[in-house]
C-alpha cells in the first residue's frame, strides 16, 4: 500500500529567485511604460501646445471672437501666466483672411516665467527674435480656427490661432 503525503510533491521556490523574478517583472513593465510614453495621449511634446492653444483662446477670446481691430488689448496684456505652460517659451499669432489671403493681426511671444520673473524688455526681445528666426524647429505647433474681428466689431472674417512651445 502507498502512502501519499500531502507535502510531498508540491513545488517549492527559493525566496530569493521568488523576488528576483518578480523585480525581473517589474523593470519589464516599468521599461514597457517608458518606450510607450510618447505614443499615449497627453504625453508628448505635442500634447502641451494643444493644451496650451485651449488655455490662451480661453484668454483672449471675448465672446467666441477674437477682436483685433485698432483699440483692441495687445495679446501681452490678455495672456496670462496660468495659460502659459511651466518652464516653456510660447509664441502666438493669430491671422485673419483679408482680400483671399491670410494676414497676421496680432503676435506675441512669451518667455519662460511670463509675466512674473520677466520684464517688458524679456517680451520684447523674444518679439523680435521670432520675429526675424521664426520658432525654433523642435517647437510644437497647434493651430485652431477661429473667427476675428478685424475692422470693427461687425467685421468679423475667419482666422488661425497658432500656438508654438519650446
Amino acid at each position: 500500500m502507498l502512502r501519499s503525503s500531502r507535502s510531498k510533491g508540491r513545488a517549492q521556490t527559493e525566496p530569493i529567485a521568488a523576488i528576483v523574478a518578480v523585480s525581473v517583472v517589474v523593470v519589464g513593465i516599468g521599461l514597457y511604460a517608458i518606450s510607450m510614453q510618447t505614443v499615449l495621449p497627453g504625453t508628448s511634446q505635442s500634447a502641451t501646445a494643444d493644451r496650451t492653444i485651449d488655455r490662451v483662446w480661453d484668454d483672449i477670446e471675448t465672446g467666441g471672437v477674437f477682436y483685433a481691430h485698432d483699440d483692441a488689448t495687445p495679446l501681452s496684456d490678455r495672456v496670462t501666466s496660468a495659460a502659459l505652460p511651466a518652464g516653456a517659451t510660447v509664441a502666438v499669432e493669430v491671422t485673419a483672411v483679408d482680400e483671399g489671403r491670410e494676414r497676421a493681426v496680432a503676435t506675441g511671444a512669451f518667455p519662460t516665467g511670463f509675466p512674473d520673473e520677466t520684464n517688458r524688455a524679456d517680451v520684447a526681445a523674444l518679439d523680435r527674435s521670432v520675429e526675424a528666426h521664426g520658432v525654433p524647429d523642435e517647437a510644437s505647433v497647434a493651430t485652431q480656427s477661429i473667427p476675428v474681428a478685424v475692422e470693427n466689431e461687425a467685421d468679423v472674417r475667419a482666422g488661425t490661432l497658432r500656438v508654438s512651445v519650446w
